[in-house]
């Protein structure tokens, strides 16, 4: 059981420093999967607008709003992360990335 654990505390330790990185790529990804959903729910929405709305709809969306989510969520999925303890925290960021990459998989298979 001690070889376990410091198996585990040891691929901890190598991920830890690259918490930052790893929340990083896992909000990028997340919008990667389902940015297009949400440019296509905003699209349904304003449709019948002027197109300069539309336009300033959209550089709002993608330049302010995605920045913005990828700001201030980074920080949170790094504390969500950082609450599996030292222990579980390279086992949990490894099944994190396996569903994600799940999620993607399902939904290039929808759409």
């Amino acid at each position: 059981m001690n070889f376990i654990t410091d198996l585990l505390l040891s691929l901890s330790g190598l991920i830890r420093p690259h918490l930052t990185f790893i929340s990083s790529a896992l909000v990028a990804t997340l919008l990667v999967i389902y940015g297009n959903d949400v440019n296509r729910a905003v699209w349904t929405l304003i449709r019948r607008a002027h197109f300069i709305v539309r336009t300033l709809v959209f550089i709002l969306l993608c330049a302010i709003g995605y920045g913005l989510i990828a700001v201030y969520l980074v920080p949170v999925i790094s504390n969500l992360l950082l609450m599996a303890g030292s222990v579980w925290l390279g086992i949990v960021v490894v099944v994190v990335f396996v569903l994600v990459g799940w999620l993607a998989e399902r939904h290039s298979r929808r759409g």
